[in-house]
């Protein structure tokens, strides 16, 4: 009788054990941005009940983050009418007006129209890559050629920055399973970041380590603050040194990064250049095992 106790009591143990495992299981996943995920429910016990709690949790926070995605993507797409109608009149003063000093604040005020078109470009892709993240979206992962997607990246922003030496560090050819679109995007973020503040030279360095692939984008400039480290890949955040809105950028493009490489499974981190003694990007890329037989490249 004991034993057959011993072994009940084992199996209800062990039954409710395994149940438990594919709650954290799921937990874990919705900690990580996967809010699609949900738990299957094979009871009305206590370990059930806690299921639906858990799903219904999941579901109430995916629908206000999409809610609040909608919004910002709604506003960001209504404010390029005004913008647009702004811009058109400000053409037509300027083409109706022969004053210099009249035509300078003109230039001011395209300037700043040019700025909020590229401040609603930040807040589209910045809700785009939320939404993908909240439906769950699975990457269109493709094999991408690092040193290549390096390459055209510093040839689409040297002639923004003819005073700065952009260079790619030489190395053999390395690619990575990626979405190549928000990966040159997140790469090109930290190329403007770094050109942005910039003496004279920029670096990238493209290699692999272990089981995963490392681009560094380092620059010559002041550098961030220990302290400030974290907090530079939040939304709007700014830095009270040199690294301001008066030196361009909309506080965006590293909370892009950030939102780009987790839904790689990478990471983003800023430390010390050694060589050139500013800062240094650092973007880590798993190294996910390929069929390349079936993988187009990019």
């Amino acid at each position: 009788m004991l034993a057959v106790l011993g072994v009940t009591i084992y199996l209800i143990v062990r039954s409710v054990e395994a149940r438990m495992v594919r709650l954290e299981l799921a937990a874990s996943r919705i900690a990580a941005g996967r809010l699609d995920t949900r738990v299957r429910v094979e009871s009305a016990d206590f370990v059930g009940r806690l299921g639906m709690a858990l799903n219904g949790m999941a579901a109430q926070v995916q629908s206000l983050l999409r809610a609040q995605q909608d919004m910002i993507r709604a506003v960001s797409h209504e404010l390029r009418t005004p913008v647009a109608r702004i811009r058109f009149a400000v053409q037509m003063v300027e083409d109706m007006t022969d004053e210099p000093a009249v035509r300078r604040q003109l230039q001011g005020v395209d300037g700043d129209i040019q700025e909020l078109d590229g401040l609603i470009d930040e807040i589209l892709t910045y809700a785009r890559l939320g939404s993908d993240a909240i439906n769950g979206r699975e990457m269109d992962a493709v094999l991408v050629d690092c040193r290549a997607m390096a390459a055209r990246v510093i040839e689409a922003l040297s002639p923004l920055h003819e005073r700065l030496a952009l260079e790619l560090a030489e190395g053999p050819e390395v690619e990575v399973l990626a979405e190549p679109r928000y990966l040159q995007r997140a790469l090109q973020n930290l190329v403007a970041n770094a050109c942005r503040h910039a003496r004279s030279r920029v670096l990238i360095r493209v290699r692999r380590e272990h089981a995963l692939v490392r681009i560094d984008v380092e620059d010559d400039g002041p550098g961030v603050p220990l302290g400030e480290r974290q907090a530079i890949f939040k939304p709007f955040a700014r830095l009270d040194d040199s690294r301001t809105r008066s030196s361009g950028g909309y506080g965006l493009g590293l909370s892009i990064v950030h939102k780009v490489m987790s839904w790689h499974g990478g990471s983003v981190s800023v430390d010390d250049s050694a060589e050139l003694g500013g800062a240094r990007f650092t973007l880590l890329l798993p190294q996910r095992a390929t069929n390349s037989a079936s993988l187009r490249r990019a």
